[in-house]
């Protein structure tokens, strides 16, 4: 069996312990999905030569999924990442609340094998000039299920329309800390940015309930980071002059907007960065890189981040 041809397919569940059928067609470029069976031996002092016996006792699966973001899937994604939300905006999930949950059928060759309760604990995003938007998700479910198995689902006939995102007509706006997503108007010129929101996801202590199996995860609290690299210019220290080194400590804001076409698009928000380093220095002869890390904070009743796809079919086309 070879990858090409594989098929990744995905729903949001009502409820945790109960598989969906799947709803969402993923482009998946690479997956590693994987179930260890730990295994364990008395460890007694009984003269052996080797273990006398090993036993089962627990099945992890975790693994991760990379994936060319498309409007097709974009809302299922920042759902299931971030939270919270609905209509096309998404922001984080509030504390104390569990984050939803997934089934995930993968299809590797003839073999199709369904992962129920999936969690996502950390979603990466790069934009890159002149490159796809890339996704990377980290993410920890319960059990694997065979075909024919019970809660097993079956590969649905889903297709793809229109194109994926790209970072072709991406741009960067960038203002002072706190100021609204409508009034970024100040653009930078960017090479990439990155975006990885780490949810904080603790396992869920064993208990004689669960079993072998880990019973649902617990979010604890969240990290947004960014990480943008730009050509060093006088511009570019003159950001770095005003929202890093800065004694007055000046928040930033941001909004990065990409495109699949003039009617598809996600507008990522957060207006209050905290700037955290922001070098410039001499490699050789060709042109100077800088790059700017920071986290996005929590500041009054400001969302850290806010995600808004829009679909052509809410732009008033038919």
């Amino acid at each position: 069996m070879v990858g090409n041809g594989s098929v990744c397919q995905a729903a949001e569940q009502s409820a945790w312990g109960t598989s969906k059928t799947p709803d969402t067609l993923i482009n998946m470029t690479s997956e590693t999905i994987t179930v260890s069976y730990q295994k364990g031996d008395e460890a007694n002092l009984i003269a052996k030569k080797t273990a006398s016996s090993k036993e089962l006792l627990a099945i992890v699966t975790e693994g991760g999924l990379s994936t060319i973001l498309r409007p097709d899937f974009a809302d299922w994604v920042f759902k299931v990442a971030l939270g919270k939300g609905s209509s096309g905006v998404y922001t984080l999930q509030d504390p104390n609340t569990d984050l939803p949950v997934s089934t995930i059928v993968m299809k590797r060759g003839s073999i199709v094998k369904t992962y129920p309760d999936v969690t996502i604990r950390s979603l990466t995003l790069d934009c890159v000039a002149q490159d796809y938007v890339k996704v990377d998700l980290d993410m920890v479910g319960t059990k694997e299920i065979p075909a024919g198995g019970s809660g097993a689902q079956t590969i649905q006939n889903l297709s793809f329309n229109g194109k994926s995102y790209r970072c072709t007509q991406a741009t960067l706006y960038y203002g002072a800390g706190g100021t609204a997503e409508s009034s970024l108007v100040s653009t930078l010129c960017v090479e990439s940015v990155r975006i990885t929101i780490d949810n904080g996801v603790e396992d869920s202590p064993a208990t004689y309930c669960s079993g072998l199996f880990n019973d649902r995860p617990v979010p604890g609290q969240r990290t947004v980071s960014v990480d943008i690299a730009i050509p060093y210019s006088v511009a570019t220290e003159q950001f770095r002059s005003t929202y890093y080194a800065n004694e007055s400590n000046v928040n930033l804001a941001l909004k990065l907007v990409f495109t699949a076409d003039e009617d598809e698009s996600v507008e990522i928000y957060m207006p209050n960065i905290s700037l955290d380093s922001g070098d410039a220095n001499v490699g050789g002869p060709g042109i100077i890189d800088t790059s700017f890390g920071g986290e996005a904070l929590s500041v009054g009743d400001d969302e850290p981040i806010t995600v808004t796809v829009t679909h052509a079919e809410e732009s008033g086309e038919e």
